[in-house]
Parts: structure tokens; sequence; C-alpha cells
């Protein structure tokens, strides 16, 4: 009898797990199921539309010097998603939201687990299985999360985040291990995603710290010295790889850099350091209201302790979180870990950068913050129906809000209109929503916010924006103007060369053209850009073999590219090489079957061959 009350007692249980697994699944869906069909925005063009090395195999050895090697596995995972999908941005959406799936399920196996070792509650207390339910809940349908979901090449922080996550989960089930085997194998494999994490992003140099951290505070009755020393070469280990990987020191605490996140703001480590107390701040006032949210934050540094105020406030609220900690880690562990989780995963952000706020830092960083939240609720809210009704409306109200915050991330405009709104003096944003008016034909209003970024603060991007603009005017002379102070900015940026000559060519000023198209190559020879621009210059002087020659080469970097294969397809077929011309254009309306340019093409071989 008793055995059969344990049987149903499991697989009651079984069930209960598989339905909160399907909840979490079906509540993300409902949420970012809308995004699958988003356009690429921002630094998905660099990552993505425009990178040569993910659109070949042949090539993807080249990104471990192309791109920092703290980013290969995610820029690998993005060549994956381009062999499948090529530059259909719903493949690389829908791998965003499985890998944020992914991070719900640790999040919820992870909080189960600390509960587990703290005892926090009678086993037989519902909150033991109800809470970190919720806090994978909410995990999963806070908006800030969207920036590293939604944003496609932000998976570097939601992939970073798995890793991060799986190691701690691996590292604590191989702590409470009893079998030495599967201890080992658990130690092995923590080791193995801390790598797989700092070859995705820098945040999971922090792992050996959260895992100190743990200890102190987890295990505070075992004095394990050789562990703490293990732990302590690991560290190093880890900060020596890192330090390999992006050919720095802690000399990079020492940097002084232009700021990107105000114009004009010239970042010293003291006031990188400064701003970020108030950084703190904003990323708490996320977590807690997330309103005005922004992707590109005009956010000007901290001068001093009181330029402005907040900066000591926010170096106060550390520093009271700190002793919270200390206090709380004996009598409420898991409120302390939460507290420390947010400290730690916050604390590689004191390395000064270029950029000093983004809301994509908080998806790590949430973590602890909802852990600590969750925990603080079940011990002041003593009635349970009260709690579950606060919990509730918190998961409500912030799926709402995700899906709404989700809108904005639709296309370009919609995303720079949104952030116009909330930084209008910034020269990037005024740059970006330029760039995207002129893409969607708005001619006019691309010139007046570029004009408007360049009078803020001018830069070889903007000048080449407006140039393209210019050309696409028919404004040959201001075209060329623009272009060319672009390439006196940055002689080395082989973009703008291959847009100059362009515009020689509307002047048919062939000698010209070529002349940049070379250079272009010379500086980017794995970029298929310029090949397919000579190759079109080629063809139309006559030149085929020469053309052809070019439409190789661009299609050895991105064989998937269906307007050079409908270009090589042409030159074999005016060269009276049906079968190589039909080839191609068989390959093109493979790539696009909605498309009847290639099919057309197709048939004019067809008949050619067929009549011979």
């Amino acid at each position: 009898m008793n055995k059969m009350r344990d049987t149903i007692g499991q697989m009651g249980r079984r069930c209960h797990f598989f339905l909160r697994g399907f909840i979490l699944i079906v509540t993300g869906l409902l949420i970012y199921a809308r995004t699958f069909s988003f356009d690429f925005v921002f630094d998905d063009h660099l990552f993505i539309v425009l990178n040569p090395f993910i659109k070949n195999f042949n090539n993807i050895h080249l990104m471990w010097h192309a791109f920092p090697r703290t980013r290969l596995v995610g820029m690998y995972s993005f060549a994956l998603n381009y062999y499948f999908s090529q530059l259909h941005p719903q493949g690389y959406h829908i791998f965003n939201f499985i890998v944020h799936l992914l991070g719900v399920g640790l999040v919820w196996a992870l909080a189960g687990l600390l509960f587990k070792i703290t005892k926090w509650l009678p086993s037989e207390d519902r909150l033991n299985q109800e809470l970190p339910f919720v806090i994978a809940m909410l995990y999963l349908v806070h908006p800030c999360q969207t920036q590293a979901v939604t944003y496609i090449s932000q998976r570097f922080e939601s992939m970073a985040a798995v890793f991060y996550l799986g190691t701690i989960y691996s590292y604590l089930c191989a702590r409470l291990s009893t079998n030495r085997t599967k201890k080992g194998f658990l130690f092995a494999f923590a080791g193995l995603l801390t790598v797989l994490g700092i070859l995705t992003k820098e945040v999971v140099v922090t792992v050996p710290l959260m895992i100190l951290a743990m200890e102190r505070i987890l295990f505070p009755q075992k004095d394990n010295k050789k562990l703490y020393m293990v732990l302590g070469l690991g560290g190093v280990a880890l900060y020596l790889l890192f330090t390999r990987l992006v050919h720095a020191d802690l000399g990079v605490f020492l940097k002084t850099t232009p700021s990107e996140s105000h114009d004009g703001d010239v970042l010293t480590p003291l006031r990188y350091f400064l701003t970020q107390m108030r950084v703190f701040l904003t990323f708490l006032r996320l977590l807690v209201l997330p309103i005005h949210q922004n992707l590109d934050y005009d956010y000007p540094a901290s001068t001093g302790l009181f330029s402005p105020p907040l900066t000591l406030l926010g170096l106060g609220v550390i520093g009271g979180i700190i002793l919270i900690i200390v206090k709380l880690r004996r009598r409420i562990p898991l409120i302390a870990f939460g507290l420390a989780w947010v400290l730690i995963t916050f604390s590689i952000n004191l390395a000064p950068r270029a950029n000093v706020i983004f809301e994509h830092k908080l998806y790590l960083i949430s973590f602890g913050f909802f852990l600590s939240l969750a925990v603080a609720l079940g011990i002041w809210v003593k009635d349970r129906r009260i709690l579950t009704g606060i919990l509730l409306c918190m998961i409500a109200v912030l799926a709402t809000a995700t899906y709404q915050r989700n809108k904005v991330w639709a296309n370009e405009i919609l995303l720079w209109e949104d952030s116009i709104k909330n930084s209008p003096h910034k020269a990037r944003v005024n740059a970006s929503l330029g760039r995207v008016y002129g893409s969607s034909g708005q001619y006019d209003k691309a010139i007046d916010y570029l004009s408007r970024a360049i009078a803020i603060s001018p830069d070889n991007i903007t000048y080449e924006n407006r140039g393209i603009i210019y050309s696409l005017q028919g404004l040959s002379d201001k075209a060329l103007e623009d272009l060319s102070k672009s390439i006196a900015m940055d002689p080395n940026y082989f973009s703008v060369y291959v847009k100059r000559s362009g515009v020689y060519q509307i002047q048919h000023n062939y000698g010209a053209a070529l002349a940049d198209l070379q250079r272009a190559i010379q500086l980017g020879p794995y970029f298929s850009d310029a090949y397919i621009e000579r190759g079109m210059i080629w063809m139309q002087t006559g030149k085929l073999q020469e053309a052809l020659k070019d439409f190789q080469q661009a299609l050895n970097i991105d064989p998937f590219n269906y307007d050079v294969l409908l270009r090589q397809g042409a030159v074999y077929y005016s060269l009276g090489r049906y079968d190589l011309a039909l080839e191609d254009f068989t390959k093109a309306q493979a790539l696009e079957p909605a498309s009847g340019q290639a099919a057309q093409y197709r048939s004019y071989c067809l008949t050619k061959m067929n009549g011979r």
C-alpha cells in the first residue's frame, strides 16, 4: 500500500513538473513568438548581414583573428544559423528564444537546488516547490530581458548566461554528490562550460568569485582549505586564459577612452568607476520599475562623488548591500547569496569600456535579484493567498510590459524612433535613425538626422551614410564630398571605397571606380562587395572573363548570395556556357523560390540547350 502511494506520489510530481515546464514554454511563446518575424537591427548588420566569415565554413577559422575571442562561440552560432537560414531572420530569432528557454530552465533548476541546500523551509512546505518556479517565471517575462533575446546580436549575453548558470548548477551538483565518479564528471563539465562561457562573453570570468561566495554563504560550517586553494588556482588559470584571449591585463583598468554613451565625455578610470555607481542604481530601477527602456542611453559620466549626487548614493547602496550580505548570510542565506550574485555579476562592468550602460547586462544579474525578491516576499507575506496574488500580478504585469516592449524591435525605424525620444541629442542615435530612414527611401528625413549627428559629433560612418543618401538623390558632387571626408577620417575602412566607386560609376569614371575597388579589396579581401562591384564594371565594359573571376571570388566568400549567382549565370550565358548558367540559376531559384527572375533565366538556358 505504501509502495503504491509512493508510486502515485512520484507520478504526480512528474506530471506537476511537466505541467510547469509546459506553462513556461507557452508563456514564452505568447510573449516572444511574434518576434520571430522581426528584422535584423543595429549590430546584426555587422555580425551577420555584412559578416563574410559566417557565410562559408571554409573561412570560419578567420573569425579567430577578425573578432574578439571572447565572442567566438556566439559567432560560430551565427555561422550555423546562416548555413540553415542564410539571411532570413526567423531562424536566428528562434535560436535566441531557445537559448532563453534554456536559461529559464537552468534558473528553475538552480533555484530549486539552492532551496534544497539551505533548507530554508520544511521540506513539506509548498513554497519549496513554488518559489523556484516563480523565479523562473520572473526571469522569463521581465522586459529587461528583451535586449538579450529579441535583439539577435545580444545572444552573446544570453548564451554566456546559460554557460554561467550551467557552470554553477553543475558545480553545486558535484558538491552534493557522494559518488566520486559522478562528482569528477560534474566538476569537469563545470570546467568545460566555464571555458565555453569565456569564449562567449567576459562576464564568465567572475565564476571563481561566485563559487567562493557560494562556499562562504551556503556551506559556512565547512572549512575547506583545499577547495579554496583549488578555487584560487582555477581563478588564476581563468584570468590567464581571459587575458590571453583579449590580449589585455590589469592595465585595462588604467586606460582612458572617449565615451560612446555621451558625446564629448572622456572616461578616465576614476570617472568610469564613479559612473558605474549610477549605472548600478539605474539597473536596480529597471529591475523594479522597467519603464523608459532605451537601446542606446545618453549617459553622462560622473566627475565626482557629488557630480551628480546619485554617484555617492550608488556607492552607498552597494556598501549597504555588502553589509546586508554579511548580516544575513547565516540567518537567510538565500537572500544573501542572491544579493552576492547581483554584485558579482555586475562587477565585470567595472572594467572600463567605451559604453557605460546597456540593458542586456541585466540578463544574468537579474537571477540574483529575483532570488532575493522571491525569498523576501515569502518571509514577509505570511498569508499564502496574498503572496500568490502578489506574485501572479507581478508576472502578469511584467509579461504584458515585455510584450509591449518587443514591439519596438520589429524593425529599425521603430527601434531608433523609440531611442530618439530618450536620447534626442546623441550623435549615434541620430545617425542610426538617419541611416534607416535612408534605407526606407525617406531621403529628406535621412539627410536631416545624419546632418544633426555630424553637427553633434562627426565620424566617418555618418559621412559615409550621408554620402550614400546624396548619391541616391542624384547629388553626385555632394556624395563624393562626404565619401571623401569619410575616407580622410579613416583611410583603412574598406566599405567607403566601395560606396565611392559606385558614385564614380554613375559618372562613368570607371578608372577611378576600379582604383577604389582595388583599394577596398586590399583592405578587406574577405568581403564580397568590392568583387561584386568590380565584376559588374567588367560586365558593362565587356570583359566577361574578368567579371567571371570576380563573381567566383564573391561566391567563394558567400556561396548563398542570390544576386551574385544570377550575375555569374548571366556571364556564363553570354559566354555560351548554358550548362553552367543553368546550374547557377537553379541554385538561385532554390534560394529565392518566390522570385520569378531565376526561373525565367532557367527557361532561357533550357531553350538554348534544347535548341542545339
